[in-house]
C-alpha cells in the first residue's frame, strides 16, 4: 500500500505539468481567429490595429519607428484567374504577378526571391519583392521603399480558390524596419493554417469596409 501511494505521489508532479500543457494548447487553440478556410494565430507585440475588413482582404497596420513609417500584415484572396493544370504553371502565375509593373515610370520594382514551397499546402510560393516609389522622391527626400515578404497557395481542398498571405514595411529608403517587427511578421505567415472550406461555399472574409488610406492600400 505504501508502494502504491508512493508512486501515486512520484506521477502527481507530472500528471500537473501534463494538465498545464493541454490547458496551454487549449488556450491557444481559442485565441487562433477562424475564417472561411483557413485560421489564424494572433499578432505580436503591440500597435497593431486592423484598417481593412471587406470580402477580399483582412490588413492591421502599425505605425512603429518612423513619422512616415508603416507595417502591415494581411491575408487577400479570391478566385483563380484560371484553372491550372500543374503546379509548375501556378507558380508560373505567381512569378508573372509579383513581377508585374502596373507604372514603369513610377515605380522600380523587383523580385529578390521566389521559391517553390509544400507549407501551409502544396501548391505555394514563398516570395519577397522590393519596390520604389520614385514620385515620393521630392525636394531632397529619400524615396518611400515598399518591401513585401509572404507566400502564395491554392487552398488544398479548392484549387480554384487563392491565397495570399503577406507583411510588409514601407519607409525611406534607408530606414529599415524594427527586428521585433519582422519577427512578427514572420510569425504572422507562420500562424496561418488552412481549415476545410466552408460548407455553403461562401468565402468572403467580412462585410465590412476599407479605413486604410488608398495611398497605402498595396
Amino acid at each position: 500500500r505504501g508502494a502504491g501511494v508512493g508512486r501515486l505521489m512520484a506521477w502527481l508532479p507530472l500528471a500537473a505539468l501534463l494538465g498545464l500543457i493541454l490547458a496551454a494548447a487549449a488556450t491557444a487553440d481559442e485565441a487562433r481567429s477562424t475564417h472561411p478556410g483557413f485560421t489564424l494565430a494572433p499578432l505580436t507585440g503591440d500597435g497593431w490595429r486592423q484598417v481593412q475588413s471587406n470580402a477580399a482582404s483582412l490588413v492591421w497596420m502599425k505605425r512603429p519607428h518612423h513619422p512616415t513609417a508603416t507595417f502591415s500584415a494581411a491575408v487577400l484572396t479570391g478566385p483563380t484567374p484560371t484553372r491550372f493544370e500543374s503546379r509548375n504553371a501556378f507558380l508560373a502565375y505567381v512569378r508573372r504577378s509579383k513581377t508585374h509593373n502596373p507604372d514603369p515610370r513610377r515605380f522600380q520594382l523587383r523580385l529578390e526571391a521566389f521559391e517553390p514551397v509544400s507549407a501551409p499546402a502544396v501548391n505555394c510560393a514563398r516570395y519577397r519583392t522590393s519596390i520604389i516609389d520614385l514620385e515620393t522622391a521630392r525636394g531632397g527626400r529619400q524615396p518611400l521603399l515598399f518591401r513585401v515578404t509572404g507566400f502564395a497557395c491554392l487552398h488544398p481542398d479548392r484549387p480554384n480558390r487563392y491565397f495570399d498571405v503577406q507583411y510588409s514595411s514601407r519607409a525611406p529608403r534607408g530606414i529599415d524596419p524594427p527586428a521585433a517587427d519582422l519577427a512578427a511578421g514572420e510569425a504572422f505567415l507562420s500562424g496561418f493554417e488552412f481549415g476545410p472550406p466552408p460548407a455553403d461555399d461562401r468565402w468572403a472574409l467580412s462585410e465590412g469596409g476599407d479605413s486604410l488610406p488608398k495611398r497605402e492600400q498595396t
